[in-house]
C-alpha cells in the first residue's frame, strides 16, 4: 500500500525523518493512519512557534495501498521534505502537485529556527495503490486526456478556447511512483483580440493574482452596427496602483468609457460602436486577485 499527500501550505525545514530533539525546542506531531485525513503545522493558518521539531509519521491500514499526499496552501522561507530514499526541498510559496511514497508508510518533520514564522502548511493524505502515482488532477481552464495512473500511464493536457498552456503538454507516471512533471497551467493571454459573438475577459492567472509590471490589451470586436455589453462577474485590483481602463474603440486615443481600481465591482457597461479595447495596467508592487468580465454583442 502507499500513502499519497498533499500540502496546503508551508515554511521552513520539514524532513520525512524521526529525529531526536533538542531540549531547547518544542516538540509536536502525532501518528497518523490511512485510509486518509488532513493534519496542519502548529497554530495554522496563524503563525506557527519558533524553534520547533515536529514528527509526523502516516501508515496506510491497507498494505496494498502506499501514502499519497498532495499539497494545498503556501508559505515561505525554506522547507526539506524526505520521503524514504527520497529528499524534496521546498521553498518560497512553490507548491508541489503530488508526493507519493515507496512504501506504506510516510515520515515528515518540520524543523523551525529562531527567527518570524509564517503561516506554514496544510497537508490532505490518502492510500492509493501500489505502482501508483496518484491523480493529479486537472488544470483550471484545462482538459486531461487519460485516466490511467499506474506506472507508465501517461497523460496529456490542453487548454480552453482563449487560454495558453504553460508547463508540459504531457506527463508520465514513473517507475518511482512520481509523475515526470507537475500538471501544467492555463493562462488568459495578456494580448488577444476577440472576435466571438460572447466570450469572457480574465486577468492574467485569475484568480490567484496577476503579478506585478503588467501592461495588458484586449480588443472586442463585434459585427460593423452593433455593440458590444460587459458584465463584470469579479473585481479585485490593488487599489490606486492598478487600473483597467475600458475605451469605446481599438485606438489608444479612443474614449474612455469607464477607468476601474479597487475591489468595488463596476456596474455593466456597454459600447456606443462596435469596438472595445480593455487596457489593464499593474505596477511593481502588491497585486490583487483579479477580475473576470463576460462580454457578449448584440
Amino acid at each position: 500500500s502507499a500513502l499519497k499527500m498533499s500540502f496546503t501550505s508551508r515554511k521552513d525545514m520539514v524532513y520525512m525523518l524521526c529525529v531526536i530533539c533538542d531540549v531547547r525546542f518544542k516538540t509536536c506531531g502525532s501518528n497518523l493512519q490511512g485510509p486518509g485525513g488532513t493534519f496542519t503545522s502548529p497554530n495554522f493558518p496563524f503563525q506557527y512557534d519558533s524553534n520547533a521539531q515536529c514528527v509526523w509519521v502516516i501508515t496506510a491500514i491497507n498494505t496494498n495501498k502506499i501514502p499519497y499526499k498532495k499539497e494545498k496552501k503556501k508559505s515561505s522561507y525554506l522547507m526539506s521534505l524526505q520521503i524514504f530514499f527520497s529528499i524534496y526541498r521546498l521553498t518560497g510559496s512553490f507548491v508541489p502537485d503530488l508526493i507519493v511514497s515507496m512504501s506504506n508508510q510516510m515520515w515528515l518533520h518540520l524543523q523551525t529556527d529562531e527567527s518570524v514564522g509564517s503561516i506554514g502548511f496544510k497537508v490532505n493524505y490518502k492510500e492509493i495503490e501500489k505502482e501508483s502515482c496518484g491523480d493529479p488532477g486537472t488544470p483550471l481552464y484545462g482538459i486531461r486526456e487519460g485516466d490511467g495512473f499506474s506506472n507508465r500511464d501517461v497523460l496529456r493536457f490542453e487548454c480552453q478556447f482563449g487560454f495558453e498552456l504553460i508547463g508540459e503538454k504531457s506527463i508520465i507516471c514513473q517507475e518511482n511512483n512520481q509523475w515526470s512533471a507537475n500538471i501544467p497551467i492555463c493562462i488568459f493571454p495578456c494580448l488577444s483580440n476577440f472576435t466571438a459573438p460572447m466570450g469572457t475577459v480574465l486577468s492574467p492567472d485569475y484568480p490567484e493574482g496577476y503579478g506585478n509590471n503588467l501592461n495588458c490589451i484586449w480588443t472586442i470586436i463585434s459585427d460593423p452596427g452593433s455593440r458590444i455589453h460587459l458584465s463584470f462577474n469579479d473585481f479585485d485590483l490593488e487599489s490606486q496602483f492598478d487600473f483597467l481602463a475600458v475605451k469605446d474603440g481599438d485606438s489608444p486615443d479612443s474614449p474612455i468609457i469607464g477607468t476601474f481600481t479597487g475591489a468595488e465591482v463596476p456596474s455593466h457597461l456597454t459600447s456606443n460602436g462596435h469596438i472595445l479595447r480593455l487596457e489593464f495596467q499593474a505596477d511593481h508592487s502588491m497585486s490583487g486577485r483579479g477580475f473576470n468580465i463576460t462580454y457578449n454583442s448584440k
